[in-house]
């Protein structure tokens, strides 16, 4: 089915079915552990069949620093009866500034466009992608298992690009010069 090329808004509390709510406050109990409630940006993955995951982008006021950190669980929360015991894998490292402000500013400019599809897509599998901004207060767009080549393919896919940096063996994650051509070519055509 077509698919529009931007971020849609999410389902709030009061619009989402019960089941929906019940799993997304568990993702939020297990995966968000030791998160902030205020980050840079937000990936939030949801998978069909694998963990879920997180990458956030924090900026540590006391050391004046940026750190990305990256959150997976062992097993799916979903379809888990003992999803309270899901242990997490958890990795912190630094991100130079600039890094992370480039990647803010993608976000939100993607998360500007944000806006309700023309036609309803009916999909049962793939990955749900949320990417939340810190623009004053937290602000979320979503995207559904983008097609190949799309603004929004390439916007999870720089992304799951800062995921292998975070599990990388670099102590400090600069972007380099080819991934940040491709992200500001990418806020460019976003605009």
């Amino acid at each position: 089915m077509a698919q529009s090329d931007h971020l849609e808004p999410t389902s709030g509390i009061f619009d989402c079915y019960d089941f929906q709510f019940e799993y997304y406050s568990k993702v939020r109990k297990v995966l968000f552990q030791g998160l902030t409630n205020k980050p840079l940006t937000r990936f939030l993955i949801l998978p069909s069949f694998t963990p879920e995951n997180v990458l956030d982008i924090e900026f540590d006021r006391t050391n004046k620093k940026y750190f990305l950190v990256y959150h997976i669980c062992e097993r799916m929360i979903a379809n888990n009866d003992n999803w309270e015991q899901t242990k997490l894998t958890k990795i912190r490292k630094e991100i130079s500034k600039e890094s992370a402000l480039l990647i803010k500013e993608l976000f939100e400019t993607a998360i500007q466009g944000t806006k309700y599809p023309s036609t309803q897509r009916i999909g049962l599998d793939g990955e749900n992608y949320y990417f939340t901004v810190n623009m004053g207060k937290l602000k979320t767009g979503t995207i559904w298992s983008p097609s190949a080549g799309t603004k929004m393919w390439r916007l999870v896919n720089i992304e799951l690009e800062l995921i292998r940096l975070a599990k990388s063996d670099k102590e400090l994650i600069k972007i380099e010069d080819k991934l940040k051509e491709n992200i500001i070519q990418l806020t460019t055509e976003l605009k």
